[in-house]
């Protein structure tokens, strides 16, 4: 019974996250479709883990071309799918050129199978794969499968290494990108981005380490096989649950993004421009709009978006998103030290001051000042009352 758990749990949380995916996914949202599918490729490498650990040689001689498929594109996959959040907003077939070494070698595979004569193939099954019995005879037929078999898992290795660069780039380059345009992240969020990253980092870390040891270590006692078993399905399911949890993409950003359309603009030189952008937050105190946009400082400012950014980001050395708290937790700070305010609740002071959230309040103003709204307001009537 233990056993059987331990093996087929991977096989359940990828297959009960492919179904929900799937059937979740709309045509906006791409992304979660493509996790979807991802988690069909995750489900059949750990189904050939269990007809593995379970010793079905004669099923897994038919299976192991799928494998050598649903391994290779597990990582392409899964970066396609960081590509449809945060810069594509479609299928691009160009992306297809990624599983071009899965077709190949997999193809390869049963090809070799299907050359083998049956004494070949039960040798290298029982022999190479499985490890039950000596090497006896090495044809060359078999000699060639096992240089397929090892080119596959360097591939695999190298591919951790590619896919693991280039999606952190593009989650850097995401997270740089809506910072620089909300003033409220947690709608879109953020946190689920960086939460993929170290998920994305963690499994291709023990993906490496396992891929190196090989399977036939862990077949030999339980404990060795629960120590994958269970890094692995704690990992898919986080990477499942974030999935489906995130209904924000590059798709509606890119629409927001569209919202300055016919915009007439008037020309200003640095200098004039941090005038009327500082008017704008000290004087009309434009910062307590909630859903606060980049696009609607522009529009107030008759200017492009581009040009506000890059002021900020210049002139003050921080996103647009922190440019807009520093003025929340500023009028934040005036409300909790005022004793007028002292019976009025954090949640309407967060509101009163434009953060999205209560719980966003208290992240980024404890980020500023070090403690809590709470613990600051305490303080504060702390020193004025007498002795």
């Amino acid at each position: 019974m233990w056993i059987d758990l331990i093996i087929y749990t991977p096989m359940y949380v990828t297959g009960f996250w492919a179904l929900v995916l799937l059937l979740s996914s709309g045509k906006k949202n791409r992304a979660k479709q493509f996790l979807g599918i991802f988690m069909i490729l995750a489900f059949g490498v750990y189904f050939s883990h269990a007809l593995y650990f379970r010793n079905q040689f004669s099923v897994y001689l038919f299976f192991d071309p799928i494998y050598i498929f649903s391994s290779l594109s597990v990582y392409p996959m899964y970066y396609w799918y960081i590509k449809l959040l945060t810069v594509e907003s479609d299928f691009k077939p160009g992306n297809l050129k990624w599983f071009i070494p899965a077709l190949s070698l997999s193809l390869t595979t049963a090809l070799i199978y299907v050359i083998m004569a049956p004494a070949e193939r039960s040798e290298y099954l029982l022999a190479y794969l499985f490890r039950t019995e000596e090497m006896k005879t090495g044809s060359i037929l078999l000699t060639i499968q096992r240089i397929v078999f090892i080119a596959s898992r360097l591939i695999f290795m190298i591919q951790i290494f590619i896919f693991l660069i280039l999606g952190r780039k593009l989650v850097l380059q995401y997270n740089s990108r809506i910072a620089n345009f909300y003033s409220n992240l947690e709608s879109k969020t953020i946190t689920w981005v960086n939460l993929l990253l170290y998920s994305f980092f963690v499994t291709s870390l023990m993906s490496i380490i396992f891929n190196l040891i090989g399977r036939s270590v862990f077949s030999g006692t339980i404990f060795l096989l629960l120590i994958p078993s269970v890094i692995f399905s704690v990992l898919l399911f986080i990477i499942g649950f974030q999935g489906y949890m995130q209904n924000y993409t590059v798709v509606d950003l890119v629409a927001d993004e569209q919202d300055q359309a016919g915009l007439s603009m008037k020309e200003y030189n640095q200098a004039q421009l941090k005038v009327k952008l500082l008017d704008l937050f000290v004087i009309q105190e434009i910062y307590k709009n909630r859903d606060l946009k980049i696009t609607l400082v522009s529009q107030k400012l008759q200017t492009n978006r581009t040009y506000v950014s890059n002021l900020i980001n210049s002139e003050f050395k921080c996103t647009f998103s922190e440019f807009v708290n520093q003025y929340r937790v500023i009028d934040a700070k005036k409300l909790l030290a005022d004793s007028k305010q002292q019976n009025y609740s954090l949640n309407f002071i967060s509101e009163a001051s434009g953060f999205g959230s209560i719980q966003s309040f208290i992240r980024i103003f404890k980020e500023h000042e070090g403690i809590t709204p709470g613990k600051y307001r305490d303080s504060k009537f702390l020193k004025e009352r007498p002795n």
